[in-house]
């Protein structure tokens, strides 16, 4: 009796979705048509784009330039990965709120699926010669140091505030300054000299003007007669 019950609770959510009154209105409504149509469109015609964009490139391959988008979408999974797993440990920290061993437990090995993803992904991308991915990386990157300048701007600006308006509750400076070590972190990142290759794609090197040289006769010098006397 026990297991049967046990089993349907563990059933019940299946049960529930399969047993829906009017199945066509839950799939054809608005939320099932968004996420059943809209959003694959939307996901297409971005991949699209990008593509178009990469095979302007002098050199790109559409295998190579898939791969490339690939790679760096899964860079992207990545980096999420590792900000869930790492954020809210570096939350509990600073705040004095302690969670439990499986919480912590549960946050390393997301942070640890995130990290071996990275490297993975990070390993693959250096594979891809520079024309392929010069479009993607560039947009990569710039998305990456534009999401952290913003993180870090607001959080600078939230500090700010609360320092002028004298708002101080305790623990008020925990998720400002958590999340302008995040942004600062992520700016840092994406800052010096890195790999982008855009701008050296896309210059096509054209060879300089041969130069019309004429040779030049060298006139021989006769040997100078000595006269005798």
């Amino acid at each position: 009796m026990h297991v049967f019950s046990y089993k349907r609770n563990l059933y019940a959510p299946f049960l529930t979705l399969i047993m829906v009154e009017n199945p066509l209105s839950t799939i054809f409504g608005f939320i099932g048509s968004f996420y059943g149509l809209v959003l694959p469109l939307l996901t297409i015609f971005f991949l699209t784009v990008l593509f178009l964009a990469s095979l302007s490139v002098p050199g790109s391959k559409p295998r190579r330039v898939g791969d490339a988008i690939y790679c760096y979408l899964m860079h992207g999974v990545s980096v999420l990965l590792m900000t869930v797993g790492a954020l809210p440990t570096v939350f509990s920290v600073f705040a004095g709120v302690a969670y439990t061993g499986r919480t912590y437990i549960a946050l390393l090995l997301v942070f640890a699926c995130g990290g071996l993803l990275f490297l993975v992904q990070d390993q693959a991308t250096q594979s891809l010669d520079s024309a392929s991915k010069a479009v993607t990386e560039a947009i990569y990157f710039t998305t990456i140091k534009i999401i952290g300048n913003v993180i870090a701007l607001l959080s600078g600006v939230s500090i700010f505030l609360s320092i002028v308006l004298a708002s101080f509750q305790p623990g008020w400076w925990v998720t400002p300054f958590v999340l302008l070590l995040y942004g600062m972190l992520l700016s840092w990142c994406t800052k010096g000299n890195h790999d982008w290759e855009l701008m050296k794609a896309l210059q096509v090197q054209s060879p300089a003007p041969a130069r019309a040289s004429t040779p030049k006769l060298k006139a021989k010098k006769r040997p100078v007669r000595k006269n005798r006397k």
